[in-house]
């Protein structure tokens, strides 16, 4: 049914202690289980047991044929007193990877099928329209699967009209997904070549649908080529994080198995991510505002905000995501002061809140695109007082970016300029000026500065000290990055 192209996100283990004592590691967490796997358990969390859910390690190399299926058969045999693995989203993902992992294992029973065929009448009746974007998107592919595997023409039907309408919405011109994660573009991009895969491998259904898909993972593909540092790693932007989604070096792989092309360079634009580079260096520069407006759950206020690679190597980062947990730290990495970003006080220039929630949003408004500057203004402080309009250009030895500020002095005082770096980047202070081997950050305009400590995100669950770079700006600000060979 499948041509194997079998995938277990790397913070996803699986350890067999005896033949029935079983360890589990997810989101950096591992947990054991003596004598049976309690597919309720939640003591790491809600996403801790989504993850369980989820039959990811299915495709761990220590799962192997038998003890996949024997899983699979206990899962089944718990299927009454099931809770949140029988949720929409669970039951999208687990679909399809019991699917995968059935057919590349040419293993059919009677009993796993109709345990499974439940499960997608289910999802069936309770597509996640309450909260759209990438779960209804996942519930559409999963579906979509299932139609093929049971040759349901009910499924397959609602499955295809979900699946087309989905993707034309949620699929920017650039390429892009319009939730703005590059993580959860890995991730969908990674179903659709999974279905892709499906159709092109089956006679049923005559292969419709075919070139669209090509089409539309071709778009996808080009936009996180040209997203991906030269390292192989995506910016780790919004809720994006390491270890979760397939590298962008599978994807392409996975892309060339299935005879899908892409293109090595892309004009990015309606994602509102730009990128600059040279040599040396390697900028992406977020100019775009929170999308899509009616489920802005992965997005951040981080208007304005940049990271950069020097030599491959990552410089200035974003703090990152280490828990979807309601918590003070989700709140946290979610808010300006966690960017690099212009920053009043602790107020977010948007409001984020709730662990997925966004309230009033900034606005975002282009003042000038090029190939070597940008410039760009947004509103997300305008009701306190202060204007912020920051620009960025490139030349083949420096980054300048420059930040133009407007604001009554209380206000001013109260607002900073923040960089972080990268656990491995090691500084020093020479008088105004910040070297970091051979690179030198020229500081203008600035009342002071300090470097100081905060924890940067690994991972989830993973956290690494590290410092940043707090400035006090006047008016009119410049930060210079020089690199010198």
């Amino acid at each position: 049914m499948l041509a194997a192209f079998p995938f277990s996100p790397e913070a996803t283990s699986i350890e067999w202690l005896t033949e029935k004592d079983l360890k589990f590691s997810f989101l950096n967490q591992p947990h054991e289980f003596i004598g049976k796997v309690d597919w309720n358990y939640e003591g790491k969390g809600k996403l801790w047991n989504y993850n369980l859910n989820y039959f990811d390690f299915l495709f761990d190399p220590k799962t192997g044929s038998d003890s996949g299926k024997k899983l699979i058969k206990d899962y089944c045999d718990s299927y009454d007193g099931l809770k949140g693995g029988l949720e929409p989203y669970p039951i999208s993902l687990k679909g399809i990877n019991w699917i995968k992992f059935l057919s590349i294992n040419n293993i059919q029973e009677n009993e796993i099928d109709q345990c499974l065929y439940k499960q997608f009448k289910i999802l069936e009746s309770n597509l996640e329209y309450h909260i759209l974007a990438n779960h209804l998107l996942e519930n559409a592919f999963s579906l979509f699967f299932g139609a093929y595997y049971f040759e349901n023409d009910s499924f397959y039907e609602k499955a295809k009209k979900l699946l087309m309408a989905q993707l034309s919405e949620q699929i920017l011109s650039d390429g892009a997904h319009y939730e703005r994660s590059p993580m959860y573009h890995q991730i969908l991009l990674f179903r659709l070549l999974d279905t892709i895969n499906l159709v092109q491998n089956n006679t049923w259904q005559s292969k419709e649908l075919l070139e669209e898909l090509k089409a539309v993972a071709q778009s996808m593909l080009s936009w996180l080529n040209m997203m991906t540092f030269r390292n192989g790693e995506i910016p780790c932007l919004k809720d994006a994080t390491k270890r979760i989604a397939p590298t962008t070096q599978e994807l392409l792989d996975y892309a060339k198995l299935l005879s899908v092309d892409w293109k090595k360079e892309v004009s990015l634009s309606d994602s509102g991510y730009r990128k600059f580079f040279n040599e040396n260096m390697e900028l992406i520069v977020d100019v775009g505002a929170i999308t899509p407006s009616y489920q802005p759950g992965h997005a951040h206020a981080d208007e304005l905000n940049f990271v950069l690679n020097l030599k491959g190597k990552p410089f200035i980062v974003d703090v990152g995501i280490s828990t979807y947990e309601k918590n003070q730290r989700r709140q946290l990495e979610r808010s300006t002061i966690s960017h690099n970003c212009v920053s009043l006080g602790n107020t977010n220039s948007s409001e984020v809140w709730g662990g997925f929630r966004v309230a009033k949003r900034a606005k975002v408004r282009l003042l000038n695109d090029s190939a070597s500057q940008i410039e760009a203004e947004h509103t997300g402080f305008e009701k306190k007082g202060l204007s912020v309009k920051r620009k960025f250009s490139v030349s083949q030895s420096a980054i300048c970016i420059e930040d133009i500020l407007e604001g009554s002095s209380s206000m001013m005082e109260s607002t900073v300029s923040i960089l972080h770096f990268h656990p491995d980047v090691q500084l020093k202070v020479l008088g105004n000026d910040i070297f970091a081997d051979k690179i030198r950050i020229k500081l203008e305009g600035f009342c002071s500065f300090a470097l100081e400590s905060y924890e940067y995100a690994d991972g989830f669950n993973r956290l690494k000290e590290a410092k940043k770079l707090v400035l006090k700006p006047s008016e009119t600000n410049q930060i210079e990055i020089q690199y010198a060979d």
